[in-house]
């Protein structure tokens, strides 16, 4: 226990902070902080006076370090006083209260290390330093009242300080990453303690302001860092209003960004006849069409000034991307949040759109004659970006609101998948559709209409050839040019194509994907699933699902497959994928449940009984077959009663064996035909065919069977599996449903009014 109370690292601290040079301590600092954490236990130990022996040694010690520390920390050399923060840092930090109540004297050296002229790395870390210090203090109404409400005061003005900007010039001249600092500390004391920082309010506001939503034409370049630093600071002002004000202080934040926000695309939107009206307030005034686009000019409270389309873009993504800060960021108490004004922003900027990536923006808007023809493609180069960053408002609504969203859900998704086919081509865009149709699944999408799950064609077909394109599955479009010809248009071929391999351009190759796209292209596979009502999908969709599972060894998404089964439009369950899901993770113990569990019902679905497929295209074409069949089946029932019912009785959910009738069998997708079971199957790598399903045990009570009714011995179904030089997605390309599943990231019109 001796030991404890005096570790040695204690008198060798105290001895070095004595002994070293003053020059040296900074060389000295990674060593002396390890002492000070290993001294955890003697410096928040309550001191005792009665104490005897080691224990009185390590109180005596405990006082010699604090000294030293103060001494440091008002030394006129740089290098001991840059020593002294770091040593208080850690002592705060592994003292506890005990080093806070007698932390005042520290506390004054901090604030005039951060007032004067010392280097700014030193500045920086004093300022950390204080603001653990003060979070720290929060709990103790003592010591808050004793040391906080005294020097905080001094701390903001002094703060406020280094990031203003001068009279000479737009920015200030502290070091960005000194102002995030600074951004970051009052975002975090504010909430705190509200009432002292309410003096420095209306000037941090001002000095902040030319960083919450920067343009390319401002003479500065703001990093992203700084950008939600800043913004998170400006969220939390509202905290400072007096008594009850803070709602109505956070609904007028909002209220002005939204304003600022229509401000701009009445600028930028103006070479587009927009179809859209607000739901709310009064219409918008017209803007000048005349001359270059600039905004109207700053007002002494405003943002800075910006011209051009690019500019006025960046400012509508900073503003939007405002929104979904304040909204991320706690209230200091209930507010009432203006959804249809947020919706109704993001309906207006998205309804700039194409309804398809071949279609011209000129065909798909009206747009004014009077605007030249490089303004709007400058537009439309930007519309994407303005579109990303209203889908992270709608992402940060879903995520912040939850259930209240559920009756915008429809009007949501619309603008969602019409951005999505708009730039389907664009990965960034890609990407955040996914982030936001996920959440959208999270709240609704077991309640999902029939007619939405069917726009979500592209974006099924979208994922699936991500996952598949990233895990290396999808060929490489062949180049088209010819090698033959040596010249073509008075211009000389391209040597290196009579010198490329013809097999090389059937290679597959992998096309890796950002780990933020990845990582939601893969968590909404598991989501189109879990969330998205299967009744509604197509076959050759759930096939398609299915098969990127397996090919990418997604977990997660064949589970999720497993426990959701697929049953068409008759009650029909299709073949499961648990055999593959327990041959690509054949150690994963949490499996055996599903092993023990479903095994029965996977044997029984790979029986002849499922073995038909039926999507609602092809039950309109054969009616008539399906009529001639119900009329047969009525016959045999009526001639063969008493033989059914001494047969086996039926398993619930499944299909009665059918008889030996030569009948038309439409294609399964699920199934391999029989002059492919000796295809290789090289895009599985480890995954083998399914085996065929051992037979049925006969029931007990049916020794006799009826002659009408015998048992079709097939082989079991197999996931159809792509070959291996296959360009396309395509699940079943000679069935005669005429459906394509090819995955193409440019989308015919057809197929979307599909």
């Amino acid at each position: 226990m001796s030991s404890t109370l005096l570790p040695p690292d204690l008198r060798v601290l105290c001895r070095k902070l004595t002994s070293v040079p003053p020059q040296q301590l900074p060389h000295a600092l990674p060593s002396l902080v390890s002492h000070v954490v290993r001294c955890r236990h003697a410096l928040s130990t309550p001191a005792d006076g009665k104490a005897k022996g080691e224990a009185a040694e390590s109180a005596q010690l405990v006082n010699k370090l604090k000294t030293s520390i103060t001494t440091l920390v008002n030394s006129r050399t740089r290098e001991a006083r840059f020593a002294a923060i770091a040593l208080i840092k850690s002592a705060v930090d592994v003292g506890g209260w005990e080093v806070l109540r007698g932390c005042e004297p520290w506390v004054r050296g901090l604030l005039s290390i951060v007032q004067k002229g010392d280097p700014v790395a030193s500045k920086e870390l004093a300022i950390v330093t204080l603001t653990r210090i003060y979070a720290l203090l929060q709990p103790y109404q003592t010591l808050v009242r004793e040391i906080a409400t005294p020097t905080i005061p001094a701390f903001a003005t002094a703060c406020v300080q280094l990031i203003k900007a001068p009279a000479t010039g737009a920015v200030t001249s502290t070091p960005l990453s000194v102002v995030e600092t600074i951004c970051d500390a009052f975002s975090t004391l504010i909430p705190l303690y509200p009432a002292t920082f309410r003096p420095s309010s209306n000037q941090t506001l001002t000095a902040i302001r030319p960083f919450l939503a920067p343009t390319e034409t401002d003479d500065f370049s703001v990093p992203q860092s700084l950008q939600e630093s800043t913004r998170r600071l400006a969220a939390t002002q509202h905290h400072v209003a007096a008594k009850s004000g803070g709602s109505e202080e956070w609904a007028k934040l909002l209220d002005g960004i939204v304003s600022n926000i229509h401000d701009t695309a009445d600028h930028v939107l103006r070479a587009v006849d927009e179809s859209w009206e607000p739901a709310v307030g009064n219409p918008r005034p017209k803007v000048p069409i005349d001359g270059p686009m600039a905004s109207d000019g700053a007002k002494a409270d405003d943002y800075p000034t910006w011209s051009g389309v690019h500019a006025g873009a960046q400012r509508l993504v900073g503003l939007f991307d405002f929104l979904s800060t304040c909204l991320r960021h706690s209230t200091k108490g209930a507010v009432a949040v203006p959804l249809t004004k947020l919706t109704d922003t993001v309906t207006r900027v998205c309804l700039v759109a194409r309804l398809s990536p071949k279609s011209s923006w000129d065909q798909a808007l009206q747009t004014k004659a009077a605007i030249g023809r490089d303004e709007k493609e400058d537009l439309w180069s930007v519309i994407p970006d303005v579109h990303m960053a209203a889908l992270r408002l709608v992402q940060a609504l879903f995520q912040r609101l939850g259930d209240d969203m559920t009756p915008y859900v429809s009007d949501l998704s619309d603008t969602i998948l019409r951005v999505f086919n708009s730039a389907i081509s664009i990965p960034a865009i890609r990407s955040t559709s996914y982030s936001t149709l996920h959440d959208l699944l999270v709240l609704a999408g077991p309640a999902l209409p029939k007619t939405t799950v069917d726009m979500l064609q592209p974006v099924i077909g979208a994922t699936c050839r991500d996952l598949q394109e990233d895990a290396g599955y999808l060929k490489q479009p062949k180049n088209t040019a010819s090698a033959g010809d040596g010249k073509k248009n008075g211009l000389a071929a391209n040597a290196d194509l009579f010198l490329q391999k013809p097999e090389a351009t059937a290679e597959q190759k992998a096309v890796p994907l950002e780990a933020g796209h990845k990582v939601a292209a893969s968590t909404l596979l598991t989501n189109l699933l879990t969330r998205l009502p299967q009744k509604h999908l197509k076959p050759s969709h759930r096939s398609l699902l299915d098969q990127t599972a397996i090919l990418t060894s997604n977990r997660e998404a064949m589970i999720a497959s497993v426990l959701n089964p697929y049953v068409d439009t008759r009650g029909r369950k299709y073949p499961s994928i648990l055999p593959h899901l327990t041959q690509q993770f054949p150690q994963d113990q949490t499996l055996e449940i599903l092993r023990t569990n479903l095994r029965p019902e996977a044997g029984r679905a790979s029986g002849v009984e499922e073995d038909q497929e039926m999507d609602e295209d092809e039950q309109e074409e054969e009616d008539e077959s399906e009529d001639e069949a119900a009329d047969e089946e009525r016959e045999d029932h009526e001639m063969g009663d008493a033989e059914t019912q001494a047969a086996a009785p039926l398993q619930p959910g499944t299909l009665p064996a059918a008889p030996q009738v030569d009948l038309p069998k439409p294609n399964n997708p699920f199934e391999v035909n029989e002059a492919e079971t000796t295809t290789v199957y090289g895009g599985f790598e480890n995954v083998r065919p399914r085996e065929s399903s051992p037979p049925k045990r006969k029931h007990e009570g049916a020794e006799v069977t009826s002659p009408k009714r015998q048992e079709l011995e097939t082989p079991a179904p197999n996931l159809a599996q792509p070959q291996a030089g296959a360009s396309t997605m395509a699940v079943d390309e000679d069935s005669d449903s005429g459906e394509s599943a090819h995955l193409q990231i440019d989308l015919d019109d057809d197929s979307d009014d599909e």
